[in-house]
């Protein structure tokens, strides 16, 4: 995949964030053609976009209503004939139970909230009854797909605190993703991430990358800030 796709599909901090894309891409060859997938929180619709370009049809959907910018995306790619638009919120579903075959979704849970204008409702318990309606959706074997921004080491706390990145946003532990999934059959983390990938010099990013990969068996979970969770129901 090319860095441009890559970027339209990831967006920020993108060639770690991609990881996602390695980590995923072989499951989804277990998937059937006409496997049901339903995208969640969508936004500029980067992961239906790649979906979509491994000749799925998808349900790209978000809390609010979609840009022209998410519209005018998969035209670029000739793929909105696959893409399926749909307004969801997944602390209220009204989808048919036993249903999907995969659902997935990057940099969600973090954010959720059980009243949209108060904080103070972006808790466990809330997160919990998300990935509880998650997992009613879905098809016995179906599998949820998940990428979060973890809390990391104190270098990325210190960092978050300084630019004001701690507020409005909650970082995931390790800990908390075993709880949140421990309904599913089988469930597969990984981490990824010690240095940012998000400086305009591309040659930057690059090496900070390949630093990532190389000490990346190296570290344990709780140094890296993106963490990659396959579920099986």
């Amino acid at each position: 995949m090319d860095f441009n796709t890559l970027t339209d599909i990831i967006e920020w901090d993108v060639l770690n964030w991609g990881e996602l894309i390695y980590n995923f891409d072989a499951l989804l060859c277990t998937l059937p053609s006409n496997a049901k997938i339903l995208a969640i929180g969508e936004r500029n619709g980067g992961l239906s976009l790649w979906l979509a370009l491994k000749g799925f049809h998808v349900i790209c959907s978000d809390r609010i209503e979609f840009s022209n910018y998410t519209y005018q995306l998969h035209e670029k790619y000739n793929v909105s004939h696959l893409i399926t638009y749909k307004t969801l919120d997944i602390l209220n579903l009204s989808e048919s139970e036993d249903y999907y075959d995969l659902v997935i979704f990057k940099s969600v849970l973090g954010g959720v909230k059980s009243e949209y204008h108060n904080a103070n409702t972006r808790d466990f318990q809330t997160r919990q009854n998300a990935i509880n309606n998650i997992f009613k959706i879905l098809k016995k074997g179906g599998y949820l797909y998940i990428t979060e921004n973890l809390e990391g080491n104190v270098l990325h706390k210190m960092g978050r605190y300084f630019f004001r990145k701690n507020k409005g946003w909650h970082y995931i532990t390790i800990s908390e993703l075993k709880l949140l999934f421990k309904r599913f059959e089988l469930v597969e983390i990984k981490t990824f991430g010690v240095f940012y990938t998000i400086f305009k010099n591309n040659k930057i990013n690059k090496m900070f990358y390949n630093i990532n990969k190389f000490v990346n068996n190296l570290l344990p979970s709780n140094y890296k800030y993106i963490g990659m969770v396959m579920c099986k129901k």
